[in-house]
């Protein structure tokens, strides 16, 4: 290439390959930028928190029923005896022990931290030491879907340090649950990187922070069947997660005299005086979850939630389902500090508002691409045993991962010796396939069914038609936008 030098009227000769090296070198500049920019915002992020924290307990505004009972449980526990704890607020008047109020199994290695400082500091400054090493998760994952924007990946995690969400985890006194935070992000990353030995473990240690965890990891189970092909570990993880939650609930009815079937159930007694009658009330009388738990707070709520990432999430809704079991426990309590937005109920939500905010501005830079009639560049990503998604320079993009349950079980189990257990489990996916398709075959026998079917066909024929008719409205509405501002300055808008 030939560049034509005006103040020294001479021509200029540039190589090709020098042109090459200098945009190597501009990644990798910005890589090295976004590192020490990642490294300093945590260094600031720990010290300032830990100052703030440890301030907090020294002018009094720790409360006793939360860094009080734990700072007694962990003493106890170092001292033999494990989670004992004697103080008791107006919503608990059980057996002096933490079990009868949560199942956290985790507080058995955290009382190892008193044999260094036996001080509710320590768990203060510990918690947000643990909290901002998620940072570091949402970094590498940033980097990777989004490799030519390592800059972004920085600023992805000051998201995440600077969420309210994860602002009122930290400040507010110490809670095992926090733990589960990083170890969810870290969960996810080893998942994305097929470390599947230090996947479980990271799944294993958040279930311990709270018996609410495993239900999110049994969640998580399902994705692992559907978004990554994976149907014996997700199957794992699902029916885990399920029996882990059932025991940690069922610790605090049966195995201590005198505790309260469900220390927190009043948080839901506007459906019900126990679950299973709200089930009952949900089913009979379903305006009730409309006209009871529809409110401009949990509005703002969820706003506030998502407002942390420039609402990105809400680009990729399919990984917010990992979030579903918090929000619920959240959005249907009566209590209004459980959807403040802040105290410690967001543990379990923080972790995959981030990953949907990641999936999310990679969907957006690959949409934005082909409005500019692009060719989209490291967005398509295609392991073996990871999520699939292409996006087309029509700015539409699908989805190739499909569920294969049955059909993956069936094969995987020719390569393997038969167990008695897989032979049962085999049986009964016949027998309960058998029993669909008999099933399927008397309604097609019934004349009003096929009507029914017919129409419902016809419809859904006519919603998927009006939604391709709006969305190829709205990408030729954004063509003259995307080709005014390019990739690179989207870049610093975002």
């Amino acid at each position: 290439m030939v560049i034509y030098d005006s103040g020294r009227h001479r021509y200029l000769a540039i190589d090709h390959s020098n042109l090459g090296m200098m945009k190597r070198f501009d990644i990798h500049r910005q890589r090295q930028i976004a590192w020490w920019l990642l490294i300093v915002v945590m260094l600031v992020y720990a010290l300032e928190m830990s100052h703030q924290a440890v301030l907090r307990y020294d002018t009094f505004k720790a409360t006793a029923f939360d860094l009080g009972n734990m700072d007694q449980v962990i003493w106890n526990t170092i001292h033999g005896r494990w989670f004992q704890f004697t103080n008791q607020a107006t919503d608990y008047y059980g057996p002096p022990t933490r079990l009868a109020v949560h199942f956290e199994p985790i507080i058995l290695p955290l009382s190892l931290l008193y044999l260094f400082y036996a001080d509710p500091r320590i768990l203060l400054v510990f918690q947000t030491l643990v909290l901002v090493s998620g940072a570091l998760p949402v970094f590498l994952l940033t980097r990777k879907y989004l490799p030519q924007w390592p800059i972004l990946a920085a600023l992805m995690a000051v998201a995440y340090l600077l969420s309210p969400a994860l602002l009122g985890l930290n400040i507010f006194d110490f809670h095992p649950i926090s733990l589960a935070t990083p170890l969810l992000l870290y969960a996810m990353l080893a998942l994305d990187h097929k470390r599947y030995g230090w996947f479980i473990l990271a799944c294993i240690l958040a279930a311990m922070c709270k018996e609410d965890i495993p239900l999110t990891i049994a969640v998580l189970g399902l994705i692992l069947i559907w978004k990554y092909k994976l149907p014996r570990l997700g199957i794992t993880l699902t029916i885990g997660g399920l029996v882990w939650s059932f025991i940690g609930f069922s610790i605090i009815s049966h195995f201590y005299p005198g505790a309260q079937h469900n220390n927190f159930w009043y948080r839901y007694q506007a459906l019900g005086s126990s679950p299973g009658e709200a089930i009952v009330n949900l089913i009979i009388h379903p305006w009730l979850f409309f006209t009871t738990f529809f409110t401009l707070n949990r509005l703002y709520y969820l706003a506030g939630l998502f407002r942390s990432t420039g609402f990105l999430s809400l680009l990729a809704p399919e990984w917010l389902l990992l979030a579903l079991p918090g929000l619920a426990e959240n959005l249907l309590s009566t209590d209004s500090l459980s959807y403040s937005g802040v105290y410690h109920y967001n543990a379990s939500i923080i972790p995959f508002i981030m990953l949907s905010a990641i999936y999310g501005t990679r969907r957006l830079i690959s949409l934005w691409q082909g409005w500019r009639g692009e060719k989209s560049e490291n967005i398509t990503f295609q392991s073996k045993n990871s999520p699939v998604e292409k996006i087309s320079t029509t700015g539409e993009y699908k989805e190739g991962v499909s569920l294969h349950f049955v059909s993956g079980a069936m094969k995987s189990s020719a390569y393997i010796r038969v167990s008695p257990v897989t032979a049962v489990i085999k049986a009964s996916l016949s027998a309960g396939k058998g029993f669909l398709n008999r099933l399927v075959e008397w309604v097609c026998r019934r004349h009003i069914y096929m009507r029914l079917a017919r129409i419902i066909m016809v419809r859904r024929s006519a919603l998927a038609q009006w939604l391709i008719i709006q969305w190829q409205r709205f990408s030729e509405r954004m063509v003259p936008l995307a080709r005014g501002i390019s990739v690179l300055r989207l870049q610093w808008i975002t």
